[in-house]
C-alpha cells in the first residue's frame, strides 16, 4: 500500500521545523536547531521511537540561535537525534581546536533549507550550513518515498578553510521506551568489538588491543560487566554505559522489541563511519539506548590523529556519507 509523501512546516517550542511523512513514518526535523530529528513516529502503531528528556527543548524557548547559539550539542540536552559535527577538530595547522567543551557546532544553530516534493511519490528536505567556527560546510538531504518505511539521510562535508582540517563526525540518535525496555534486543554489527576508551584514557601507553572487550561482557566504571545486546530495566540508581565499537564488518545496528513486534535498524556507510558508539542510561529520568555511527572510537582529536582514526580533509576536499533508518514489523 502506498500513500502520498507530504512536507509541512511546523514550530516546536518556537523552533522552526519541517515534518516529513508518508503512510509509515512521520519525522519532525528542527531546521531552526541543528536539523535535530526531534520526532520520529512509526505511524501504524503511533509509536514514538526517540527518547526525550523531561526538560526537552525548554532551554531554546525564546532564544535566537542565530545570535546566541548553543555552545555544546548537549547543552540543556533535550533527547532526540543530533548531528555532532564536529565532535572534535583540529585545524589552522593545529592552532585552533574544537575540544570537549564545544562539541557539535552543527547542532546548536539554524540551517538553511528547501523542500522538494515529487507529486506525492517522494519528499526531500535539503539543508545547508557553514559552521560558525570549524572550517566545514555541510549539505544534508533527508527523504521519504511512498510505500517505504525508510528515512534516508545523505550528506556532503567540504573543508572550506585554507589548511587541512582533522575532525570526528558522529550521529547521535537516542531511542526511548516503549521501543527500549528490558524485553528489547540490541542488534550490533557483525564482527564488532568493544573498545574501552575510558580505560584507554587512563593508560594511553598500553597497546590498543589491550582495551578490546567482547560486546557480551564489557567492563563498566562500577566494576560490573554488561552485555551490550541486553537492555537493563530502569532503576532509581541506574547506570550509564558508554562504549565505542570497532572492527565492524558492516554498517548495521538496531533494536528489536518483541512486545511490539517492531524492529528498528540503522544502515550506514561503514567505510566512512567505521565506529558505532553505544550509549545507554537506565536511570528512571533518563532511560535510553543510543546507537551512534561515528568516524572514531577515540574521544580526543590528538588520539584520533595519532592513530589515523579521524577524517582529514585538504582545502576544498569533501567527504560523503549516507545513513538509512528502517522500521518494520515481523
Amino acid at each position: 500500500m502506498k500513500g502520498p509523501c507530504v512536507a509541512t512546516t511546523v514550530a516546536v517550542n518556537g523552533i522552526e521545523g519541517v515534518r516529513l511523512e508518508n503512510e509509515w513514518l512521520s519525522a519532525v526535523i528542527l531546521v531552526g536547531k541543528g536539523t535535530d530529528i526531534w520526532e520520529l513516529i512509526y505511524k501504524p502503531l503511533n509509536l514514538q521511537l526517540l527518547m526525550k528528556t523531561r526538560a526537552g527543548l525548554s532551554l531554546c524557548e525564546g532564544r535566537d540561535l542565530r545570535k546566541n547559539r548553543l555552545r555544546h550539542y548537549a547543552e540543556g540536552y533535550p533527547g532526540g537525534w543530533q548531528e555532532i559535527l564536529p565532535n572534535r577538530a583540529s585545524f589552522d595547522e593545529g592552532r585552533l581546536e574544537v575540544g570537549r567543551d564545544r562539541e557539535g557546532e552543527s547542532a546548536g544553530v539554524p540551517w538553511t533549507y528547501a523542500i522538494e516534493e515529487e507529486g506525492g511519490s517522494r519528499v526531500t528536505l535539503r539543508c545547508r550550513l557553514t559552521l560558525p567556527f570549524a572550517p566545514l560546510a555541510v549539505e544534508k538531504t533527508i527523504s521519504l518515498a511512498a510505500g517505504d518505511s525508510v528515512l534516508r539521510i545523505a550528506e556532503r562535508v567540504v573543508n572550506v578553510g585554507r589548511d587541512d582540517v582533522h575532525f570526528i563526525w558522529t550521529h547521535h540518535p537516542a531511542f526511548g521506551s516503549p521501543l527500549v525496555s528490558e524485553r528489547a534486543e540490541v542488534l550490533l554489527p557483525k564482527g564488532c568489538r568493544a573498545f574501552n576508551v575510558l580505560r584507554y584514557e587512563r593508560d594511553r601507553e598500553a597497546s590498543a588491543a589491550s582495551f578490546a572487550e567482547p560486546v557480551e561482557a564489557v567492563s563498566l566504571p562500577s566494576g560490573k560487566k554488561k552485555d551490550l545486546r541486553v537492555v537493563d530495566p530502569p532503576a532509581s540508581d541506574g547506570e550509564t554505559c558508554y562504549m565505542p565499537l570497532n572492527n565492524l564488518e558492516e554498517g548495521y545496528a538496531g533494536i528489536y522489541q518483541p512486545a511490539l513486534n517492531v524492529k528498528l535498524t540503522l544502515e550506514w556507510d561503514h567505510r566512512v563511519f567505521p565506529c558505532l558508539r553505544y550509549w545507554s542510561n537506565t536511570d528512571d529520568e533518563l532511560y535510553t539506548v543510543a546507537l551512534e555511527p561515528s568516524t572514531s572510537w577515540y574521544s580526543d582529536i590528538e588520539d584520533c590523529m595519532r592513530h589515523g582514526n579521524c577524517i582529514s580533509l585538504a582545502p576544498q576536499e569533501e567527504r560523503r556519507f549516507w545513513l538509512n533508518l528502517r522500521v518494520e514489523q515481523h
